[in-house]
């Protein structure tokens, strides 16, 4: 198994651990807008974190490419956040999450050729299985129709914030690995940067709701994490392959809402995380 695909699988590990925790933090406020205020107590937070393991481990060399790229994607992500959340608030999350997610790893599917990144044929098999998992793990429980889709004012906004987190994942991979956490830093610092703004422009204040600032202090040490680990990932892997894993996430949510919160699990997405588990495989195969 290669190093990106570990790096990536661990990394899709956290991501479904924050995605779970943020959650439950927004339904222990009982307010949805208090997401952004969640999203900038983590941001910091991880920001700060990282920046810490960056001073301890310096970066070997810094070239432009590896502050402009990883700056330009940061800015991608703390833009889009927001949106994730509208979507997701507007729902119905059936077709939201599903076509968000999609999007997210088609996108880096189809540039790929053109930067150089090209995919095997297990690799192309394991794009493949990633598509069916993650349209079978966020559905909640079922497949989206045809006229649902065509009806629901959702699906462009979930195809503007897949496709931008999916381009955030091809710049990251045009910096170097020897830029070591900088990368992870500067994608932080810019959601501290942007997130801010935003969360003034969306609650009226800069101060986050109480009820979700210690969830919010967990959920940065975990985007840290995770963002440290798909950061490292992308540097040294395919964003194609990279992406698809990371959008793994929700299975990780699921399995564990259904463990320890005892949360319903639909046969569907029982069965999206069969496709998952061989996605993973075939990468490792092809790794």
């Amino acid at each position: 198994m290669s190093v990106p695909v570990i790096l990536a699988g661990l990394s899709a590990i956290m991501f479904g651990f924050g995605d779970l925790l943020g959650g439950v933090a927004i339904r222990h406020s009982g307010r949805q807008r208090s997401s952004l205020g969640l999203a900038m107590v983590a941001t910091m937070v991880g920001a700060v974190l990282v920046g810490l393991f960056l001073l301890v481990r310096p970066p070997e060399t810094v070239r432009p490419a590896d502050v402009v790229w990883p700056s330009a994607a940061g800015l991608l992500m703390a833009s889009t956040r927001p949106l994730l959340y509208l979507g997701m608030a507007r729902g119905p999350v059936a077709v939201f999450a599903p076509i968000f997610g999609l999007t997210m790893i088609v996108v880096p599917a189809v540039i790929g050729p053109f930067i150089g990144q090209y995919l095997n044929g297990i690799e192309v098999v394991g794009v493949g299985l990633a598509l069916v998992a993650v349209a079978l793990l966020s559905g909640e429980g079922g497949v989206p129709e045809l006229g649902r889709l065509l009806r629901s004012g959702t699906v462009g906004l979930a195809v503007l914030t897949g496709t931008s987190i999916g381009v955030a994942g091809v710049f990251l991979t045009q910096a170097a690995p020897e830029a070591g956490e900088l990368p992870a830093f500067l994608v932080m610092l810019s959601g501290v940067v942007v997130l801010p703004v935003v969360v003034r422009l969306g609650t009226g204040t800069f101060r986050p709701d109480r009820a979700v600032v210690g969830y919010g202090m967990v959920l940065g040490a975990t985007s840290a994490t995770a963002l440290a680990l798909s950061t490292a990932a992308y540097l040294r892997g395919s964003a194609a392959v990279v992406t698809a894993l990371i959008a793994l996430a929700p299975g990780v949510s699921v399995a564990i809402a259904w463990r320890l919160l005892g949360e319903r699990l639909y046969p569907l997405q029982a069965v999206g995380g069969v496709f998952a588990v061989a996605a993973i495989f075939a990468f490792a195969v092809a790794g």
